[in-house]
């Protein structure tokens, strides 16, 4: 019982921040987001045994959040008109909509274009652009046509780009001009996209993780622990992977290739000798065979053995060096990526 209250107070400061962000997006009022983030970590406690550990858990504790705001409009009636479509607005991204993308907001004036939504466009607006869900999904989950997601999602855009150009005469100009060519999507889908993506909030008052009833609760199960840690450990095989091809491709392109030819070495020229030549040379070769062996094996080596230069010993001991500094960056980026951080969310 004590490693899941501690499991869940670890969670809590982890992610409370995050889940509270999540529901500014979605309710305007901080106090009922805040509430409404507490009651979807409780949610959370009491459905973990659902989890499958097919994926993150703490991704896992955002979906739960999300429903816990829908499941929250739902009930307060706030979609009751969204199925009351109005002739579709014209949302194709535009020049004064790619000036509002290279402007540089701040995240309360992002949060409050969104809030001064109407309930309905807000609701479809958080669920495609952040929760990046289709239009089909949409319209199973709030239970409306696929023709009213779309409505609602240009309708928003046409909003928020009406209240950012409003402010945007204040706000100094992003130098990043030439990204937007790369950049796919509606500008403002990108502006509060890139604003929010770290947006959290600090609680006011925290949950006092102390007074829950543990030994009615489930305990935390082993997927739930192991989903941290095969995620960094993924990311530790990704860099060492990286690295060591980035390293092999460095050493193929500066190392000599292997299957070049070896230079030939050049025949001496060879005389043409007489016959009392020939029977003179022979005769010595008879009366002193060990010499002329040992002279042979000597001119051999001397014609073929290749010659080993300087610069060849300087770029052996080139490639010792950088193989070590390579393996000691790869040793240490995974240590403390994957290894250190276990060892402080799991002591012995």
């Amino acid at each position: 019982m004590k490693n899941t209250q501690e499991f869940w107070t670890k969670k809590y400061r982890r992610n409370i921040g995050r889940m509270i962000g999540l529901c500014r997006r979605y309710v305007p009022n901080p106090q009922e987001a805040e509430d409404l983030a507490h009651e979807a970590f409780l949610s959370a406690i009491e459905k973990s045994h659902t989890f499958k550990g097919l994926g993150d858990f703490d991704g896992w504790m955002m979906r739960i959040t999300v429903n816990t705001a829908l499941q929250h409009l739902r009930k307060a009636k706030c979609l009751v008109s969204l199925d009351s479509a109005g002739p579709e607005l014209d949302s194709l991204q535009n020049e004064e909509a790619e000036d509002l993308e290279r402007t540089d907001f701040s995240k309360e004036e992002i949060i409050g274009a969104i809030a001064a939504l109407p309930a309905p466009q807000r609701t479809v607006f958080n669920l495609f652009v952040f929760e990046k869900y289709s239009h089909r999904q949409i319209a199973d989950t709030l239970h409306i046509a696929v023709r009213t997601s779309k409505l609602h999602l240009a309708q928003a855009r046409s909003q928020l780009q009406q209240h950012l150009k409003e402010i945007k005469n204040e706000k100094r100009m992003l130098m990043i001009p030439f990204l937007t060519v790369f950049k796919k999507g509606h500008a403002v889908d990108n502006v509060c996209r890139r604003t929010l993506r770290d947006f959290e909030v600090e609680p006011t008052v925290e949950l006092d993780t102390a007074a829950l009833s543990w030994g009615t609760l489930p305990s935390a199960t082993i997927a739930m622990h192991l989903s941290g840690i095969l995620k960094k450990l993924l990311v530790g095989l990704l860099l060492f992977a990286g690295m060591g091809a980035a390293f092999y491709f460095m050493l193929s392109s500066r190392t000599p290739s292997a299957s070049s030819p070896t230079p030939t070495p050049t025949p001496n020229p060879v005389a043409v000798a007489t016959d009392t030549t020939l029977s003179a040379e022979t005769d010595a070769m008879q009366s002193e065979p060990v010499m002329v062996t040992t002279i042979t094996k000597k001119a051999q080596r001397e014609n073929l053995a290749p010659t080993v230069s300087a610069t060849d010993t300087n770029r052996e001991k080139e490639y010792i060096i950088i193989h070590d500094t390579v393996f000691r960056t790869v040793v240490k980026v995974v240590h403390d990526t994957v290894y250190a951080p276990t060892l402080q969310n799991h002591p012995q």
